[in-house]
């Protein structure tokens, strides 16, 4: 079996969020309150993903600070008709090769849902135009696993949906990354905060929740965009994933102190690591099997936010 660096303890990670509103769409606050929110709180980069607008500036730029270039669709259909919706994340990829992508500002006209295809041809449609594609909130949107296994050519699905979870309790979509993985689709997760409104400073806010760190290069839409495409990241609401490497036919990880490292595996069970006396744990091992489809690992600290990594598949290591 192979000895493979996933994620690398000595090299600098960004931390950003991919999914937030404004004015735009339906959000509350004006473009530059949120993008000074999120830099205030530390963040290296964010996507202001507002419904069917695209975002497409440097205005806000700076030299530890960057807008990612992108924005969230969706298709005209009502859930109460369908049963589900679809919203779709793009964030511009220009290893595509597109030669008509999005302009700042410029709208996306809602197609109307005829079926799952319909989806299908969007997300073949945003590809075209230059964009990465991001499944979002999956259980905010009903959206059932097999439907989504039915669909293609998207690179990841939101795994952990902030605002969802704190309004209305659908936030996390791991049973449908598991559903997904557990039959063969290489995919990989996102947490992010989906910020529409309400206060930035509360202690529970819609605000900061999700977030993605990435291990990049640079600072740059591009090497951000490489990194995710890679998998080279970890999703949070909360703990950090410092280190994650195969070696010696072991995956290894090492992380900010928690309560709980959790390895999760198909087909077959996986294990859970904690101290008997509830001191904190910062790295565990978990002995790969030739017969698993994937592993993935998650840290739970003492107040329950968890540090997902993406996951490891064994395929890739024989």
């Amino acid at each position: 079996m192979q000895s493979v660096i996933y994620l690398n303890g000595g090299k600098k990670k960004y931390k950003g969020n991919l999914h937030t509103h404004s004015t735009r769409s339906d959000g509350q606050y004006e473009t530059e309150t949120v993008v000074s929110a999120y830099k205030n709180k530390g963040y290296h980069f964010m996507c202001l993903s507002d419904h069917e607008i695209y975002w497409k500036s440097a205005a806000y730029d700076e030299e530890n600070f960057i807008m990612l270039s992108g924005y969230e669709m969706a298709c005209e259909m009502s859930w109460k008709e369908t049963g589900q919706q679809y919203h779709i994340h793009g964030l511009l990829d220009r290893t595509l090769g597109s030669d008509h992508e999005f302009a700042h500002d410029e709208e996306h006209a809602k197609p109307d849902y005829a079926g799952l295809h319909t989806i299908q041809e969007l997300i073949d449609e945003m590809i075209d135009r230059g964009n990465l594609v991001i499944l979002n909130h999956p259980t905010w949107s009903r959206n059932k696993p097999e439907d989504l296994l039915q669909l293609h050519r998207y690179f990841a699905i939101e795994i952990y949906n902030h605002q969802s979870e704190m309004d209305e309790a659908v936030g996390y979509g791991l049973r449908h990354w598991d559903y997904l993985l557990s039959n063969g689709r290489k995919v990989f997760g996102i947490a992010a905060d989906d910020a529409h409104r309400g206060s930035f400073d509360s202690a529970i806010s819609e605000f900061f929740g999700g977030w993605i760190s990435v291990e990049a290069n640079r600072l740059n839409q591009e090497d951000i965009i490489d990194a995710l495409k890679a998998g080279r990241y970890y999703s949070s609401s909360g703990p950090e994933i410092q280190d994650l490497r195969v070696e010696n036919g072991y995956l290894k990880v090492e992380c900010s102190p928690v309560k709980f490292i959790k390895f999760i595996t198909e087909p077959f069970n996986g294990r859970t690591l904690y101290n008997e006396d509830a001191a904190p744990i910062t790295s565990g091992s978990f002995l790969l099997d030739s017969g698993m489809k994937f592993v993935r690992v998650e840290c739970v600290d003492f107040e329950g936010n968890t540090a997902w990594s993406n996951p490891v598949f064994i395929d890739e290591l024989l």
